[in-house]
């Protein structure tokens, strides 16, 4: 029949050609249909006229009608309906084939342990708590915790559930361990060039101008002692506090330096100078002036300059003073200054005296001191003495750097600390934080001194964290804990030996795995017990021999989890018994175990002795059961790296399919000749890790347990990165502003998520429009602003770049993670009229 004829019933009915089954890779789904109902009625209605016999004859062709009520159109439409069902169904079968399209998580599954792989159950988040004993002098100083004690978390919000945690290791608490503080003040440094003095209290009654005196001990034993000096205080503060607080006085130059020889002293002493007083005589008249019978009732001369017995001889220890100062006593220091020079003298005798010389008189002050050394030098007009010293208590300085590095000098002697312990150091960056910084460190050695302790930490420690001095405390009864609750030893099932493939369910679920160092990065917490003996658990009873006691875990859809035996062949079937087949094991899993810090308060189970419980550091490193999506791209790393680590993706591929794990990347660098493999990861969460974390440590032991040992490995924490983005949309009137609005917020949310982006993936305003246009109602999109909103300064009209890992010299940088600030996007919309 040519293209123009038509056939009897007067319709087109040349053949439908079927669709072409070529399907481009990379696709989300296969092309696999035959046809549909309207491709399948066309073809079988257009062979009516050209069905041809062996003789040749048409025997249908006669047959005109194409009514669709016809009983045989009616049969025609019958068998397309069939075949338009095969062939969807048909089409689906060959989808669920191939691990890229399969849509059925049973699908996905199989797949996946054809070539070995089965699908992450999740991994429980772990945490550290820190116990709190109570300290009351009737408690013990120490219990014992053991493991597997219960705790549980208080919920933050509506819609949560309280999560139980458990500790991993037994450990013994003490009292003294409760809260550590920074030490707090250290002695002070009067040594030479010293300028600055704490004295207790502040009611030093110290001004700017006083005299201080700073002496050691030693000076009174020994009158020819140099351990001293005097300053003139140049100001005086004054800080308060509960404690009675301290005062700061300052003077220059600092000490020693118009005396040389003073030495610094063991014990030195403060002393404030009340009174200043000056030498009897210092105001007599001139003695050139007196009249002539003045000068010889005094058997002076008209030549001589001063008053007859004036002149200080040195050979007495005596100073009389210029007036009666009662408040002068014996033990008292007197300083006797005279320009450029300064003595210092201690009072031994105090009597008052009246004396009439150099025309005058009066009661005065007669001291008597412990030495004549230099007393001659301080001549009764030139000379100051600056008297009534009162003994100022002394306060040690506050040390007011912050805490950080990877040292520590605690308040007292803190004994039994171990290496390896864990610490959790706690404090306040900024003082106006409304919550502090947390980090866990460990102990690498303790060295007691007098009145403080130094712990030096392991690695890094604190690193670069600085935190405010009076705001930090270290928490030491610190116990690393799991999400996860322990069902007790519980029956699961009887053993029946005429069976094979025996299979019990555990009654609770989700089973409990937690973070290990093995290649697939989990630990189960199941233990089943056949008949009072434990069996192994085992990825697959396929190399299992007949007598072997293993058993496999399957988890089905709904979380629970199936414990399954051998059949005779692979693997022992299960000796008769009545419920002879028991487990414990934990149940709790995932990002739900990801509470925040101080959400774990409650004690289920109590130690004796134990007063409360916290986390100063949220709960991480949690994974939820395998999403297929994610099973697709990790499934095939199972035989991509096969349990070891060769070439530069292997260590990308081995530490992404890593329960726990969200994101890796790994580069290779050179150091000198020195080959470095630096892994950047993330979280499943999308949060950084740092290397205190368990999670952190378990990848990296694992990393090392199937790595090349020549290799250099470091792994790092991402460096985060958001951006903000500012737009103008004009919209369909018709639509409601608030509904376009926050359909463009969930689709730029969606899209720029931890989860849809790579490290060092840049963001372009090509890609943000994009994702924004086809929004439902979005007529134009105008981006206004493109920008980071943290980590880095800076805009681009249209790309933000992140950074790959770089060297920079021998330090290398880890990667950038860009992501979309949570409240950085700010759209203006603007209503359009659509005709």
């Amino acid at each position: 029949m040519s293209a123009t004829e038509q056939s009897p019933c007067g319709c087109d009915e040349r053949e439908a050609q079927p669709s072409p089954h070529f399907n481009p890779p990379g696709q989300p789904a296969l092309r696999y249909r035959l046809g549909s109902h309207r491709s399948f009625l066309r073809r079988m209605i257009a062979r009516l006229s050209q069905q041809a016999l062996a003789a040749g004859q048409r025997p249908l062709a006669a047959l005109t009608t194409r009514d669709a009520a016809d009983p045989s159109l009616a049969l025609l439409d019958a068998a397309a309906t069939l075949a338009d069902v095969l062939t969807f169904y048909q089409e689906r079968i060959a989808n669920e084939g191939f691990l890229r399209t399969a849509t059925e998580r049973s699908s996905v599954l199989q797949l996946a342990r054809a070539i070995g792989y089965e699908l992450k159950p999740g991994v429980a988040a772990a945490v550290y708590l820190a116990f709190t004993l109570d300290d009351t002098p009737a408690s013990p100083a120490q219990t014992v915790i053991p493991a597997g004690t219960q705790v549980q978390s208080i919920p933050a919000k509506q819609g949560e559930l309280p999560q139980t945690f458990e500790t991993s290791v037994e450990f013994v608490a003490r009292k003294a361990w409760n809260a550590l503080r920074p030490r707090p003040t250290r002695p002070q440094d009067l040594s030479k060039g010293a300028t600055t003095l704490y004295l207790a209290g502040v009611e030093t009654r110290l001004q700017p101008g006083d005299y201080l005196l700073l002496v050691g001990t030693e000076r009174e034993r020994d009158p020819g002692s140099e351990r001293w000096d005097l300053r003139r205080v140049l100001s005086v503060q004054a800080y308060p506090d509960a404690t009675g607080g301290y005062t700061v006085v300052k003077w220059e130059p600092g000490l020693g330096s118009n005396r040389p020889q003073m030495l610094p002293s063991a014990q030195p002493q403060a002393f404030a100078f009340r009174r200043s007083a000056r030498r009897f005589g210092f105001n007599a008249p001139d003695w050139r002036l007196m009249p002539a019978d003045v000068r010889r009732s005094y058997g002076g001369t008209a030549t001589s300059g001063e008053w007859p017995r004036f002149a200080i001889d040195g050979s007495q220890p005596q100073i009389d003073l210029d007036a009666a100062y009662p408040k002068v006593v014996p033990g008292n220091w007197v300083a006797l200054l005279t320009p450029g020079y300064a003595e210092l003298y201690r009072v031994t005798r105090n009597e008052t005296v009246g004396v009439a010389d150099f025309g005058l008189s009066g009661q005065v002050t007669r001291l008597a001191v412990d030495t004549t050394e230099n007393l001659s030098r301080f001549q009764r007009r030139e000379t100051v003495v600056l008297a009534e010293s009162e003994l100022l208590p002394l306060a040690e300085e506050p040390i007011l750097d912050p805490v950080t590095g990877n040292q520590i000098e605690v308040a007292g002697v803190v004994s039994d600390l171990v290496k390896g312990q864990p610490l959790i150091v706690s404090g306040k960056v900024n003082l106006n934080d409304e919550q502090p910084t947390s980090a866990i460190v460990f102990v690498e050695a303790v060295y007691p001194n007098p009145g403080f302790t130094t712990i030096v930490l392991r690695d890094q420690g604190l690193g670069a964290t600085r935190l405010i001095r009076s705001t930090t405390v270290i928490y030491a009864n610190v116990v690393a804990a799991t999400h996860g609750e322990t069902v007790p030893v519980t029956p699961i099932g009887s053993g029946d030996g005429s069976q094979t493939h025996q299979r019990f369910k555990l009654k609770k679920s989700p089973l409990t795995y937690v973070s290990a160092s093995t290649p697939a990065g989990i630990a189960s917490t199941l233990t089943v017990r056949v008949n009072g003996v434990a069996w192994r658990e085992t990825p697959s009873l396929y190399f299992a021999g007949p007598h072997d006691e293993q058993y496999i875990v399957r988890r089905n859809d709904d979380g629970s989890a199936m414990v399954q035996f051998g059949d005779g062949v692979h693997g022992a079937r299960l000796p008769t018994g009545a419920e002879n087949v028991t487990a414990t094991y934990r149940f709790g899993i995932g990002q739900a175990g990801e509470v925040g810090a101080g959400a774990i308060a409650l004690l289920k189970t109590r130690p004796p002795g134990v007063r409360s419980v916290t986390n100063p550091l949220a709960a991480g490193g949690a994974e939820d059961p395998e999403t297929l999506d994610s099973a697709r791209a990790n499934a095939p790393q199972t035989v991509l790296t096969l349990d070891r680590i060769v070439s530069l993706q292997d260590f990308t591929d081995f530490a992404a399919a890593f329960a726990g794990i969200g994101k890796a990347q790994a580069m290779a660098f050179r150091r000198g000749e020195q080959l470095v493999i630096h892994l950047t990861i993330a979280d499943a969460s999308g949060d950084p890790l740092a290397p205190t974390d368990p999670l952190f440590a378990n990848l990296r032991a694992a990393i090392d347990a199937v790595r090349d040992p020549t290799v250099t490995v470091e792994l790092a924490s991402f460096i985060p990165l958001t951006f903000r983005l500012k737009a103008t949309v004009r919209y369909d009137r018709r639509y409601r502003d608030v509904d376009v609005v926050a359909a463009l917020e969930q689709a730029l949310r969606a899209a720029f998520s931890f989860t849809q982006r790579d490290f060092a993936q840049p963001v372009t305003a090509a890609e943000v429009i994009a994702v924004m246009q086809p929004v439902a109602g979005v007529i134009a999109i105008d981006l206004d602003q493109l920008a980071y909103a943290s980590g880095r300064a800076g805009s681009h009209p249209t790309l933000l770049a992140a950074s790959p890992a770089r060297q920079v010299g021998s330090a290398i940088i880890p990667a950038e993670l860009l992501l979309l600030d949570p409240a950085g996007i700010e759209l203006a919309l603007i209503a359009v009229e659509v005709l």
